[in-house]
């Protein structure tokens, strides 16, 4: 009996290993398969990769800035992009047209875009600094009216508190402010899904997930500029400086909660609405997600309750106006032209207050 039992087991344990043998070259041949379709591809996009801003060196390693508009013009907007989108150099593009009166300036931060990674560390001083000298060496200076996204929005308000002069105000598209991370620890925000992340954007992953590309639902972009995006996001998809920069970020929002908020400059923040019409009725899942909601509990207004947060967190400033447009999370890709005239009135409003 034990020498059946033992030869069993022999069999059992070999089979198995045999099958484990088989799986792990399979799932090797299929990472080395899409390592090389990624590396094939990515030489033939590089013609799509010529950075359209000029390329400057920032401790050690090159930093792309786009400049556009206005030369003559008395103010200079910079404009900061939030973690994770990378394209922003292409699709800023509608919006930059419709503030061409403006001296206008883009900076992909290390890792993202056309930048090339830093290898320094993503705490909020290095970020900021990085950025400085990038405009700084495109033959800029300050002052700005900085306009950030998403956690952009944190290096802008640490910029004005700790450069006051340099800042003329703070123009905000769905920035993101230090409280919205309270009780968030760094293992929630960024985990070990996003260094698995981080890896398999190397190997090329991403191009096998059609959602992380954008589509052109709104028509404002020509087929060159889509094809530059879908490049970008593909070479940059998640890079090292990127992942560190979300592995920073809790610590970051820490270090500019204490440093505090500008109250001597204008800011305005611009909030997306997604069930404001008329985006609503462009997003079939949340249209649908909405009317269940809705037709649950009728009385309730879903639309004020939406950036209510935002609204009473920033009643404490007297200098904060909060405006709200009906779009996406990154309402620039959706309405353009209204973000742009709420930046032309504010600045009317900046010119008050400085001239």
């Amino acid at each position: 009996m034990k020498k059946k039992l033992k030869r069993f087991f022999h069999k059992f344990f070999k089979i198995f290993i045999i099958f484990m043998l088989i799986t792990l070259v399979v799932n090797l041949g299929v990472i080395l398969a899409v390592y090389i379709n990624h590396r094939n591809k990515l030489g033939n996009e590089k013609v799509f990769l010529e950075p359209p801003g000029e390329m400057v060196e920032v401790n050690g390693h090159n930093m792309h800035v786009l400049l556009s508009g206005n030369e003559e013009s008395e103010y200079t907007l910079v404009f900061m992009h939030s973690a994770r989108i990378t394209d922003d150099s292409i699709a800023l593009h509608p919006l930059f047209k419709e503030l061409s009166d403006y001296r206008l300036a883009y900076v992909d931060r290390s890792g993202f875009g056309f930048s090339e990674e830093s290898g320094a560390p993503r705490d909020i001083e290095t970020i900021l600094s990085e950025t400085r000298a990038a405009l700084t060496g495109a033959g800029l200076s300050a002052p700005y009216i900085l306009v950030p996204s998403g956690t952009a929005g944190l290096e802008a308000i640490y910029w004005a508190e700790k450069y006051p002069e340099e800042v003329q105000g703070i123009i905000g598209i769905g920035m993101d402010y230090p409280e919205e991370f309270d009780g968030i620890v760094e293992e929630q925000y960024c985990t070990f899904f996003d260094y698995l992340m981080m890896k398999s954007s190397y190997i090329g992953v991403q191009r096998l997930i059609k959602s992380v590309y954008p589509d052109n639902a709104w028509a404002y972009y020509t087929e060159l500029e889509m094809s530059k995006r879908r490049a970008l996001i593909s070479k940059n998809y998640y890079t090292e400086d990127m992942y560190n920069e979300d592995l920073a970020t809790i610590k970051n929002a820490a270090t500019v909660k204490e440093a505090g908020f500008p109250t001597d400059i204008p800011v305005c923040l611009i909030y997306a609405n997604p069930i404001m019409e008329p985006y609503i009725n462009e997003d079939s899942e949340m249209k649908e997600e909405y009317e269940k909601e809705l037709a649950e509990y009728p009385d309730f207004d879903y639309v004020s309750a939406y950036n209510k947060e935002r609204r009473e967190h920033f009643k404490q400033y007297e200098n904060v106006t909060i405006e709200e447009l009906s779009g996406p999370a990154r309402l620039y890709l959706f309405d353009p032209e209204g973000i742009g005239r709420i930046i032309d009135n504010y600045i009317e409003e900046i010119g008050t207050v400085y001239n």
